[in-house]
Protein backbone atom coordinates (compact mmCIF):
# COMPACT_ATOMS: atom_id res chain seq x y z
CA UNK A 1 0.00 0.00 0.00
CA UNK A 2 1.35 3.38 -0.96
CA UNK A 3 1.75 6.21 1.49
CA UNK A 4 -0.77 8.31 -0.46
CA UNK A 5 -3.44 5.56 -0.16
CA UNK A 6 -2.89 5.32 3.61
CA UNK A 7 -3.26 9.09 3.98
CA UNK A 8 -6.50 9.01 1.91
CA UNK A 9 -7.96 6.23 4.10
CA UNK A 10 -7.09 8.04 7.34
CA UNK A 11 -8.38 11.37 6.01
CA UNK A 12 -11.64 9.73 4.86
CA UNK A 13 -12.09 8.12 8.28
CA UNK A 14 -11.70 11.40 10.14
CA UNK A 15 -13.96 13.33 7.79
CA UNK A 16 -16.65 10.64 8.13
CA UNK A 17 -16.27 10.52 11.91
CA UNK A 18 -16.59 14.29 12.37
CA UNK A 19 -19.45 14.57 9.86
CA UNK A 20 -21.34 11.76 11.60
CA UNK A 21 -20.74 13.30 15.00
CA UNK A 22 -22.01 16.66 13.81
CA UNK A 23 -25.15 15.15 12.28
CA UNK A 24 -25.90 13.21 15.45
CA UNK A 25 -25.52 16.26 17.70
CA UNK A 26 -27.28 18.69 15.36
CA UNK A 27 -30.16 16.56 14.05
CA UNK A 28 -30.75 13.20 15.70
CA UNK A 29 -30.18 13.84 19.41
CA UNK A 30 -32.59 16.82 19.68
CA UNK A 31 -35.29 14.80 17.87
CA UNK A 32 -35.06 11.95 20.39
CA UNK A 33 -35.27 14.43 23.27
CA UNK A 34 -38.38 16.04 21.74
CA UNK A 35 -40.09 12.68 21.24
CA UNK A 36 -39.42 11.67 24.86
CA UNK A 37 -40.77 15.00 26.12
CA UNK A 38 -43.94 14.72 24.03
CA UNK A 39 -44.56 11.14 25.20
CA UNK A 40 -44.16 12.27 28.82
CA UNK A 41 -46.68 15.08 28.24
CA UNK A 42 -49.26 12.63 26.90
CA UNK A 43 -49.37 11.08 30.34
CA UNK A 44 -50.34 7.80 31.90
CA UNK A 45 -53.58 5.86 32.07
CA UNK A 46 -54.91 6.74 28.66
CA UNK A 47 -56.02 3.64 26.74
CA UNK A 48 -58.26 3.47 23.68
CA UNK A 49 -59.81 0.25 22.40
CA UNK A 50 -61.95 0.18 19.29
CA UNK A 51 -63.85 -2.56 17.52
CA UNK A 52 -66.10 -2.74 14.51
CA UNK A 53 -69.21 -4.90 14.51
CA UNK A 54 -72.17 -5.63 12.30
CA UNK A 55 -72.03 -7.18 8.85
CA UNK A 56 -68.39 -8.16 9.27
CA UNK A 57 -69.25 -10.47 12.21
CA UNK A 58 -70.54 -13.23 9.92
CA UNK A 59 -67.22 -13.53 8.12
CA UNK A 60 -65.21 -13.04 11.30
CA UNK A 61 -63.47 -10.11 9.68
CA UNK A 62 -64.26 -7.22 12.03
CA UNK A 63 -61.14 -5.20 12.77
CA UNK A 64 -60.18 -3.98 16.23
CA UNK A 65 -57.37 -2.05 17.83
CA UNK A 66 -55.93 -1.17 21.20
CA UNK A 67 -53.77 1.88 21.85
CA UNK A 68 -51.82 1.83 25.11
CA UNK A 69 -50.96 4.92 27.14
CA UNK A 70 -47.47 5.01 25.63
CA UNK A 71 -48.83 5.05 22.06
CA UNK A 72 -48.10 1.42 21.26
CA UNK A 73 -50.90 -0.19 19.31
CA UNK A 74 -52.15 -3.61 18.32
CA UNK A 75 -54.36 -3.72 15.25
CA UNK A 76 -56.18 -6.93 14.30
CA UNK A 77 -57.62 -7.07 10.79
CA UNK A 78 -58.35 -9.39 7.88
CA UNK A 79 -56.00 -8.67 4.97
CA UNK A 80 -57.46 -8.77 1.46
CA UNK A 81 -57.59 -12.29 0.12
CA UNK A 82 -56.64 -13.83 3.47
CA UNK A 83 -58.67 -16.38 5.39
CA UNK A 84 -57.42 -15.55 8.86
CA UNK A 85 -56.90 -12.31 10.72
CA UNK A 86 -53.50 -10.66 11.04
CA UNK A 87 -51.96 -8.66 13.87
CA UNK A 88 -49.94 -5.52 13.34
CA UNK A 89 -48.14 -3.77 16.16
CA UNK A 90 -46.39 -0.44 16.27
CA UNK A 91 -46.38 3.00 17.80
CA UNK A 92 -48.98 5.58 16.83
CA UNK A 93 -47.44 8.84 15.54
CA UNK A 94 -47.04 11.50 18.22
CA UNK A 95 -49.48 13.92 16.57
CA UNK A 96 -52.23 11.27 16.58
CA UNK A 97 -51.53 10.48 20.23
CA UNK A 98 -51.74 14.16 21.11
CA UNK A 99 -54.98 14.67 19.18
CA UNK A 100 -56.65 11.68 20.80
CA UNK A 101 -55.60 12.91 24.22
CA UNK A 102 -56.64 16.49 23.45
CA UNK A 103 -60.16 15.58 22.30
CA UNK A 104 -60.83 12.75 24.77
CA UNK A 105 -61.44 14.91 27.80
CA UNK A 106 -63.52 13.47 30.64
CA UNK A 107 -66.26 16.01 29.94
CA UNK A 108 -66.45 15.16 26.24
CA UNK A 109 -66.34 11.44 26.92
CA UNK A 110 -69.03 11.68 29.61
CA UNK A 111 -71.33 13.54 27.22
CA UNK A 112 -70.71 11.16 24.28
CA UNK A 113 -71.13 7.99 26.35
CA UNK A 114 -74.72 8.61 27.44
CA UNK A 115 -76.82 5.60 26.36
CA UNK A 116 -79.65 6.05 23.90
CA UNK A 117 -82.16 3.70 22.26
CA UNK A 118 -81.42 4.13 18.53
CA UNK A 119 -84.16 3.81 15.94
CA UNK A 120 -81.81 2.65 13.19
CA UNK A 121 -78.17 1.60 13.06
CA UNK A 122 -75.87 0.55 10.23
CA UNK A 123 -75.35 -2.84 11.88
CA UNK A 124 -79.10 -3.55 11.69
CA UNK A 125 -78.83 -3.87 7.91
CA UNK A 126 -75.43 -5.61 7.66
CA UNK A 127 -73.55 -2.33 7.82
CA UNK A 128 -70.68 -1.58 10.19
CA UNK A 129 -70.91 0.19 13.51
CA UNK A 130 -68.03 0.86 15.89
CA UNK A 131 -67.62 1.00 19.62
CA UNK A 132 -64.80 2.35 21.73
CA UNK A 133 -63.69 2.01 25.29
CA UNK A 134 -61.62 4.98 26.38
CA UNK A 135 -59.84 4.88 29.73
CA UNK A 136 -58.79 8.20 31.20
CA UNK A 137 -57.26 7.74 34.61
CA UNK A 138 -59.46 5.34 36.51
CA UNK A 139 -62.61 6.09 34.45
CA UNK A 140 -63.66 4.00 31.46
CA UNK A 141 -66.10 5.44 28.92
CA UNK A 142 -67.92 3.42 26.26
CA UNK A 143 -68.79 5.16 23.01
CA UNK A 144 -70.89 3.40 20.39
CA UNK A 145 -72.04 4.60 16.99
CA UNK A 146 -75.22 2.65 17.69
CA UNK A 147 -76.23 3.26 21.27
CA UNK A 148 -74.63 6.39 22.73
CA UNK A 149 -75.05 10.12 22.19
CA UNK A 150 -72.01 10.64 20.00
CA UNK A 151 -71.84 13.62 17.70
CA UNK A 152 -70.46 12.36 14.36
CA UNK A 153 -69.06 15.84 13.64
CA UNK A 154 -67.29 16.30 16.97
CA UNK A 155 -63.49 16.53 16.99
CA UNK A 156 -63.32 13.42 19.21
CA UNK A 157 -65.38 11.27 16.86
CA UNK A 158 -63.55 12.59 13.79
CA UNK A 159 -60.20 11.77 15.41
CA UNK A 160 -61.36 8.26 16.32
CA UNK A 161 -62.55 7.74 12.73
CA UNK A 162 -59.26 9.09 11.46
CA UNK A 163 -57.46 6.51 13.61
CA UNK A 164 -59.30 3.71 11.74
CA UNK A 165 -58.25 5.29 8.46
CA UNK A 166 -54.63 5.45 9.65
CA UNK A 167 -54.67 1.72 10.39
CA UNK A 168 -56.42 0.81 7.14
CA UNK A 169 -54.11 2.90 4.95
CA UNK A 170 -50.94 1.63 6.58
CA UNK A 171 -51.70 -2.04 5.83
Amino acid sequence: MKKQDLINIIFTFFVGFFTGSYLYVAAFAPTIETVETVVEEIGEDFIVTGEAYGGCDRAGSCPSFNIADNGEYRYVYLPRGATSQALREGVLPIDRQQNLRRYATPETLQEASQPIDPVMCESYIDGIDVRYWVQVGENIYQLDSCGTTIDPNSPLWLELSSTWEYFQLSQ
